[in-house]
């Protein structure tokens, strides 16, 4: 891997966030290397995690950055309930609520190296909490379901997945489980993963897990919103950060690339880095010229994006257990966590993540999907969801509406869905031709580019910033 050696020499550029006492006092620079030599100007696309750490490497290195981001906010999906300005906070959750990325996976990951900088208190799930699955609206831990075939048959292919061998089909087809287990099978395969069993590939999910260098623990940091840690970490490239720009087309047929926002302005750069989510790629929302090579609009055409939603609901008692963690296998909701797990007394908070055709169909009912998760949720407890969900208390003392969020990224037209996966077909192969640079003056980064098996995360994300910018350097270089 001659490559990823060659990167780990370009160092990682440091920033010092004074947000929290002693946070980056252990911070230090991997290798330094020299300066790079270079008069031209970087534009970075997005300020999700991977323009930040694109930006924050060149910067370290004393390359000139821009950064254009389209919303109001840094971070991408990477968002906090507590930094919405627009949303009136009424939750009754003393730790952070998620509205995108909650759980770490990693400890030695890209992003759990970065955290390890951080005087903070992880909480391991696996540690901390117990998994309950449903079968039959009932959930239960997996040692109650031991003797039931079909938990068993999607057990057993979850636990093998990085080392299937069998043929380039859906998770569906490839697991063959009964159709009593298929709602099991697809929150842990399809839904987690960014869509549903029948469109994820069994093939390029088991290739990609056979990337992974790192561990695989899963934990969630108690107090600390992972939007603030990325704020923090890249304190000196916030200044940088334009916001509120949403870039139209890029034009690098010339001398110089120019880039054009949504208001007219243009922008001229010498390179460019892109970092925007593949949804927007896919639907046109940023044009270029010349067009993109057909290989890399081949592979754009492998990998999926498929709309997303997170659904938090805060409730009045935890009637799902103190000690339970995720929740798998639901129809509505394939996905329950509860957020609250070791954090604090008020375990009294679910986060329901819903991906692919279901965040579709969910979307479409509006305000009213709540009333179709909670009758999830009352068939599987009993009731308890819609007696036990908090309402907001008028000042005449009356109850108002239910307490609940949505953040709804199919919707948002800077991401237009959640996060990428190969369908039955692509590989790994098709990632990379996704990422390959265009005449060494356009470059790409973002989850969906990532070939180290961290696709659709944080890490992913943070790798391919890593991947892009040593690509780049590359070029000044060798020009």
């Amino acid at each position: 891997m001659k490559r990823r050696k060659a990167l780990k020499n370009l160092g990682v550029g440091i920033s010092a966030g004074l947000w929290m006492p002693g946070l980056l006092a252990s911070c230090k620079k991997d290798d330094p290397v020299p300066e790079v030599q270079y008069d031209g100007t970087v534009v970075i696309i997005g300020a999700g995690a991977a323009g930040l750490f694109a930006a924050d490497i060149l910067n370290s290195k004393g390359v000139k950055v821009i950064v254009l981001e389209a919303s109001n906010q840094i971070g991408g999906r990477v968002r906090s309930l507590r930094n919405q300005k627009e949303i009136l906070v009424q939750t009754a959750a003393d730790f952070p609520v998620e509205l995108g990325a909650e759980v770490v996976y990693g400890t030695d990951s890209a992003f759990g190296d970065m955290i390890k900088n951080y005087s903070l208190t992880k909480i391991e799930l696996v540690a901390k909490s117990t998994e309950q699955f449903i079968l039959d609206s009932m959930a239960k831990p997996a040692t109650d379901w031991s003797g039931d075939a079909d938990f068993n048959a999607v057990k057993n292919f979850v636990s093998g997945l990085s080392t299937y061998a069998g043929g380039d089909v859906s998770m569906k087809q490839a697991a063959g489980v009964s159709t009593r287990g298929d709602a099991l099978l697809n929150s842990q395969v399809g839904n987690y993963y960014g869509s549903s069993s029948d469109n994820v590939g069994a093939k390029g999910v088991a290739e990609a897990l056979g990337l992974i260098e790192h561990d695989n623990l899963a934990f969630i940091i108690k107090t600390n919103p992972l939007q603030d840690i990325l704020v923090s970490r890249f304190s000196q490239i916030v200044p940088k950060v334009q916001l509120n720009t949403v870039v139209k087309s890029i034009n690098y047929g010339g001398t110089k690339i120019i880039i054009t926002d949504k208001e007219g302005t243009q922008i001229e750069a010498d390179k460019v880095i892109v970092t925007t989510s593949l949804g927007v790629l896919k639907t046109g929302g940023v044009t270029f010229s010349p067009g993109l090579p057909a290989a890399k609009t081949s592979a754009m055409n492998k990998i999926g994006f498929d709309h997303s939603i997170r659904v938090v609901i805060d409730f009045k008692r935890n009637f799902w257990g103190e000690g339970t963690g995720f929740i798998w296998g639901g129809t509505e909701g394939p996905s329950y966590l509860n957020i609250g797990v070791d954090r604090s007394e008020f375990y009294r908070t679910l986060s329901v993540t819903i991906n692919g055709p279901k965040a579709q169909q969910l979307s479409a009912q509006g305000e009213n999907m709540i009333d179709t998760i909670l009758a999830e949720l009352d068939a599987i407890y009993n009731g308890q969801a819609s007696l036990y969900i908090r309402k907001v208390i008028n000042s005449d003392g009356t109850e108002g509406p239910r307490v609940w969020f949505l953040a709804d990224w199919g919707k948002e037209e800077f991401f237009k869905g959640g996060f990428s996966y190969l369908k039955p077909g692509a590989s790994v192969e098709d990632r990379a031709s996704l990422a390959a640079p265009i005449n060494d003056k356009v470059f790409f980064a973002g989850e969906a580019t990532d070939i180290k098996g961290d696709a659709g995360t944080i890490n992913g994300a943070l790798n391919s910033a890593e991947r892009a910018v040593e690509e780049l350097v590359t070029s000044i270089i060798s020009a």
